[in-house]
């Protein structure tokens, strides 16, 4: 989180630019290649604030950008098995997230114009996290988890790059300013490194064996019998180690903050 931080902190050392944007937006993260076996579309939440560097036709802007997205948010009622004969059926709520900061650029390939065409790309650090929970079964006579919640993370540094076009607002709104506010939409390749993180696209039942050809990381969890006191460890999901491969789209509203 702490890589995160610190790109996010480099927005004050542009504080002397003359005019500073700020953007509001949605974006839509398609996993690609391997990735995209294991997980579904990442849907982000972002921030970004920008600032227009003196010079160059007024074309290169410099800023840096926040995201904060999910990948998955479900739960599946799983049966664990216990080697006297006895079962407990209680549901598991899976979370998984990811955390994005980057320092970004953009060139503007017009200007002055409604409609301006422009490039852009940037660099940063993603954080994949996911939680899962497993609900107490109230079973007095079964088995109950002894860590109700896990937690596993990791990251890995990004690059991205695309383009897009910058809609002027007073294309909609002729009695509006022009270069008052834009309309931001932009496709964005993004690369980074192997990483760890949930597989919530093949959630199996624990008491189902493992499917041929799997070569996921089994995430278990310990379970004590009420009656016994046996300890027993039962499978609530699969890792995999993919590197980060994804096709942004994103749609922002942008504002003048001079």
């Amino acid at each position: 989180m702490r890589h995160i931080y610190t790109l996010l902190f480099t927005i004050c050392s542009f504080a002397g630019f003359s005019q500073h944007n700020m953007s509001l937006g949605y974006s839509l993260g398609a996993p690609q290649q391997q990735m995209n076996e294991n997980i579904n579309p990442l849907h982000n939440l972002s921030a970004a604030i920008f600032f227009q560097i003196p010079g160059l036709g007024k074309r290169l802007q410099l800023g840096a950008e926040g995201q904060w997205g999910s990948y998955a948010s479900t739960q599946k009622e799983q049966t664990f098995n216990f080697g006297n004969g006895t079962s407990t059926r209680t549901m598991v709520n899976y979370s998984s997230n990811v955390l994005q900061g980057a320092a970004t650029a953009r060139v503007l390939l017009l200007t002055n114009k409604k409609i301006t065409p422009f490039l852009n790309a940037k660099a940063g650090y993603a954080s994949f996290y996911s939680s899962i929970f497993i609900e107490d079964p109230h079973d007095p006579d079964g088995c109950h988890p002894l860590d109700q919640k896990t937690l596993l993370k990791d990251g890995t540094l990004m690059t991205g790059y695309g383009g897009g076009l910058q809609i002027d607002w007073s294309l909609f709104r002729p009695k509006c300013d022009k270069n008052r506010g834009w309309i931001d939409l932009r496709v964005q390749n993004i690369r980074g490194g192997s990483l760890d993180y949930i597989n919530t696209r093949k959630l199996i039942d624990a008491s189902a064996p493992p499917p041929p050809g799997e070569d996921g990381k089994a995430v278990s969890v310990k379970f004590i019998n009420a009656t016994t006191n046996e300890i027993h460890e039962h499978q609530v999901a699969e890792v995999y180690t993919t590197p980060l491969r994804m096709l942004e789209f994103k749609l922002s509203w942008v504002f003048v903050l001079d």
